[in-house]
């Protein structure tokens, strides 16, 4: 199949600053709270949105898949190298940690990218990354990833759907699924999942990840446990984004480390035995001005089993080597 010279990739969500003139801001719907309140008129608090039909008014033109594969190679700063690069298995988790929280993207409140079609992918080869991503399933809304990186011998699974609730006034996404880090230099494997989203409709629009992250290395025993918090008081000031947690040495049950700060700022880790402290992750060294990828080679595969009937330009199966 021909492929046009001009492929042109979205911009990957990252830290925004006044000066993003074409940032994701601008991909809003006019009278916002209007047409969701409007939406969710006839919706009963406690309703499952799963099956929720989300006109395209409300779309961003990026498919989910891209989104899930974006947290993993749309970095200023190669945090996955440095997990395979710690000399001890406590600084192994400790980069673990820092790149996990670096998967947490600021959202927009009131967009959403599209559902991917059954059977979508999205492929993309950065260096010596290789990135894939399928929706095995369509209801629930299953994807899948898989990457590899062959130069530090790290391999990433993913297999992950949200499940939406309407609660009155908000909108909770809880996201099911486990992803693992296998650090196939060490032997190690490291079991992590996500942290939910949480949309604020009233009494003031806003968005946030909230919930518990438990990071746990099956061959050594050590566990980090991560709080996502947002203590904004009714939608009204309050510290947003916080997150908070703990280091600990399952086998003796010993808190060896302290994690404190905001995943869009900065973390530190503050060692419980001496209290020495140290910043593990600055979301501005690593996702801010994130740039669209440019597409130095594209393959475009076509699959006449799976037929789209949604309202929407289909995206097609697309291998990208992006620099």
């Amino acid at each position: 199949m021909e492929i046009a010279n001009n492929i042109v990739l979205t911009k990957p969500f990252s830290l925004r600053n006044d000066s993003d003139s074409d940032s994701e801001e601008n991909y809003s719907a006019p009278n916002l709270l209007q047409r969701i309140l409007s939406l969710l008129k006839n919706v009963r608090p406690g309703s499952d949105l799963t099956l929720f039909q989300l006109p395209p008014l409300f779309n961003f033109p990026k498919s989910q898949l891209q989104c899930y594969g974006e947290s993993v190679y749309s970095t200023s700063s190669d945090l996955l190298s440095k997990c395979n690069t710690g000399q001890c298995k406590i600084e192994r988790l400790i980069s673990v940690v820092a790149w996990s929280i670096s998967t947490t993207r600021p959202p927009l409140f009131g967009v959403a990218p599209y559902n991917p079609i059954l059977g979508e992918t999205h492929h993309v080869s950065k260096g010596n990354l290789n990135v894939l991503l399928e929706q095995v399933l369509h209801h629930p809304s299953v994807s899948a990833l898989h990457a590899t990186d062959e130069t530090e011998n790290i391999e990433i699974i993913w297999c992950q759907y949200p499940a939406a609730k309407f609660n009155g006034t908000s909108v909770e996404a809880q996201v099911h699924g486990k992803r693992k880090l296998r650090l196939l230099n060490h032997g190690e494997t490291y079991e992590m999942n996500s942290p939910n989203l949480f949309i604020r409709i009233l009494p003031v629009t806003g968005v946030d990840w909230i919930g518990n992250v438990n990071i746990r290395c099956i061959e050594t025993g050590l566990v980090a446990e991560l709080s996502y918090i947002s203590q904004s008081f009714f939608g009204f000031g309050g510290n947003r984004r916080l997150i908070k947690g703990k280091i600990i040495d399952s086998l003796t049950s010993k808190v060896l480390f302290r994690v404190n700060g905001h995943w869009d700022s900065t973390v530190t880790l503050k060692d419980t035995s001496n209290g020495e402290e140290r910043v593990i992750y600055d979301a501005k060294e690593v996702i801010s001005r994130l740039q669209a990828p440019t597409v130095k080679d594209a393959e475009v595969t076509t699959n006449a089993q799976y037929v789209c009937i949604c309202a929407r330009t289909c995206f097609i199966c697309l291998h990208y080597t992006v620099s």
